[in-house]
């Protein structure tokens, strides 16, 4: 059995939507894999997977099954595997040594977790990034994320989508100064916030431009998925997107340069207004190129390789004995009203024990 670690998230996140699609891919190749979550019946209602869940605080493992965890919180998290070997699943660069300090070296091969045998990094940035992060010949298995089916161009209207949360005050620059350039007439800016899967993906469907506040990014996903769906996009890499936000189909922003910004999305409302086959040429090369390079097939086949190997008889990333092992939500605050009651009440007594204590 092959299990994934995944926080208990109150939404799914891009990156849980990864975990599942893997499962998913995993299972149509054969092999048993499942979600583990920590809270007893955690469900996502509204999320269609057909990925199986686990659920419990402590899960039982046989011999010869694998554990994969995220790389969240970095190495803090390593003890939960109780020294059992472990792949990792790297989906961020700015995690690996997210508990590290700059005094001091981690250990393993793979930073901060000694028992770690192979890391499944999902885009070239990252791949990049491990090469050097992991000591020589440390397993690394490049497997890109799968953009979504439901991303799909639909008639493109005069409209500018972006995402408010990342990078707010670069993005509210640059679309201010295009108001204020008095070219905006008839364009309408569209906030993509609080919306389901599917309103997204018909937003980005109807949307000529993307603006996107790219941030320190692993793969940034909303770009490709802006370019899937038939978007120009313009701005920022965050680093991970710069493998599919290339120059010849989309325009790339330098760091924080709000003015550039303005500029390249006044330029491609003017492709967009009078010079549409320039527009259409370079939105269809992006949508190409994310489409060749992010498809189920390739993700599955990427998989299928990465786990012939982890799973091969004698791989060192095979459990080598039965054991129990511990979800991070085993080791979360406590929710409940009681508990939390509880705690505080601890807290406040630790507190009054500390102020008599620095009397005496």
């Amino acid at each position: 059995m092959i299990r994934f670690m995944a926080p208990d998230l109150s939404t799914p996140s891009g990156g849980i939507k990864v975990i599942y699609r893997y499962v998913e891919h995993l299972r149509a190749l054969g092999h048993d894999a499942r979600v583990w979550h920590g809270t007893p019946g955690f469900a996502y209602d509204s999320w269609g997977s057909t990925a199986p869940v686990d659920t419990g605080h402590h899960l039982e493992f046989a011999a010869g099954d694998v554990l994969v965890m995220p790389e969240t919180g970095g190495s803090k998290w390593s003890f939960l595997s109780e020294c059992q070997p472990v792949v990792m699943l790297c989906q961020g660069m700015d995690f690996v040594f997210a508990g590290s300090d700059f005094l001091t070296d981690e250990p393993g091969a793979y930073p901060g977790w000694p028992q770690a045998t192979a890391v499944i990094a999902v885009s070239d940035a990252i791949h990049t990034f491990l090469d050097r992060a992991c000591t020589p010949g440390f397993p690394i298995h490049n497997v890109p994320v799968q953009i979504e089916d439901w991303f799909q161009p639909a008639e493109k209207e005069r409209r500018i989508a972006l995402m408010p949360r990342r990078r707010r005050e670069d993005l509210l620059g640059a679309v201010q100064l295009v108001r204020r350039s008095g070219r905006l007439d008839g364009w309408e800016i569209v906030l993509i916030d609080g919306m389901t899967q599917q309103q997204v993906a018909e937003e980005l469907g109807r949307a000529a431009i993307f603006l996107f506040g790219a941030e320190r990014e692993g793969v940034g996903l909303p770009g490709a998925e802006a370019m899937a769906s038939g978007c120009y996009v313009v701005g920022f890499t965050g680093d991970g997107a710069k493998e599919y936000m290339l120059p010849e189909h989309s325009s790339v922003i330098a760091d924080s340069d709000v003015v550039d910004m303005c500029d390249r999305t006044l330029e491609a409302m003017g492709w967009f207004d009078r010079d549409r086959a320039t527009y259409e040429a370079r939105a269809a090369a992006g949508r190409e190129w994310v489409r060749s390079r992010h498809s189920g097939d390739l993700v599955r086949e990427r998989l299928g390789a990465a786990f012939d190997q982890i799973t091969a008889p004698g791989s060192s990333s095979l459990l080598p004995a039965a054991a129990t092992l511990a979800h991070y939500q085993s080791h979360a605050p406590a929710t409940d009203p009681w508990n939390r009651a509880r705690i505080a009440a601890r807290r406040t007594g630790r507190r009054v024990v500390g102020e008599v204590r620095a009397r005496l």
